[in-house]
């Protein structure tokens, strides 16, 4: 009998780090724009209430705490979303400017771009203009906010006039300012909330709305837009 005690092969050995979990890489980008980013998707698929702190980081990959590097909490993030849906309407609306040959036309055009984009992104619509910030902490959303309303008002009164440091004085002065908005935000909560049988798919459908409530509108405004 063979009493020798034989050697291992550590050839054949495992690597002793080899059973180990292997440390997840550091997250690579722009951490700040992709939280706004997989919000905006969140949003845009699912609803305001599936954006949670807790999945944002886990899905980009970051500690959640590292959140807290980029915003003081999550009504900042819902801020930063509500300035993309803003300058996105904005580029709408510049089109829309460059397109009308006169006032009653280029008001026709803003109120299509306005419920079509409220029609293409609801949630987003919802958050932007639904979603109370308080403008005095916001003060980038409140400008962009204000010259969303600006774009109408130069339209409807031929020069960038409105008084940003008084929205309520001016609208009192300039009633047919507050008059399209309201016609814009009323159109577009009544499609996008159904309130109406109106097929959204059909874009043919939608415009014919937009068309038909808007001449309502102009029968009581129409000479002070004729130029």
């Amino acid at each position: 009998m063979n009493l020798q005690r034989s050697m291992p092969d550590r050839s054949k050995s495992k690597n002793p780090s080899s059973g180990k979990k292997k440390r997840k890489s550091y997250h690579r980008g722009n951490v700040r724009k992709d939280l706004i980013s997989l919000a905006r998707e969140i949003l845009e698929n699912e609803d305001f209430n599936a954006i949670t702190l807790r999945r944002l980081t886990r899905e980009i990959g970051v500690n959640p705490t590292n959140f807290y590097h980029h915003f003081p909490n999550m009504d900042y993030l819902y801020a930063a979303i509500k300035v993309e849906g803003h300058l996105e309407l904005q580029a709408l609306d510049m089109k829309a400017m460059e397109k009308g040959s006169n006032r009653l036309d280029t008001i026709r055009a803003l109120c299509h771009e306005y419920v079509f984009f409220a029609i293409r992104h609801p949630n987003l619509y919802r958050l932007m203009f639904d979603h109370y910030h308080d403008f005095d902490t916001h003060k980038e959303l409140k400008a962009v906010s204000d010259k969303t309303m600006a774009y109408v008002v130069e339209v409807l009164y031929g020069a960038d006039i409105f008084d940003s440091a008084d929205p309520l004085g001016f609208y009192k002065t300039h009633p047919l300012a507050i008059t399209c908005w309201s016609l814009f935000h009323g159109l577009s909560h009544i499609l996008i909330e159904r309130q109406v049988r109106v097929r959204l798919r059909s874009r043919k459908e939608v415009a014919l709305f937009i068309d038909n409530s808007l001449d309502e509108l102009i029968n009581g405004i129409g000479d002070q837009l004729r130029d």
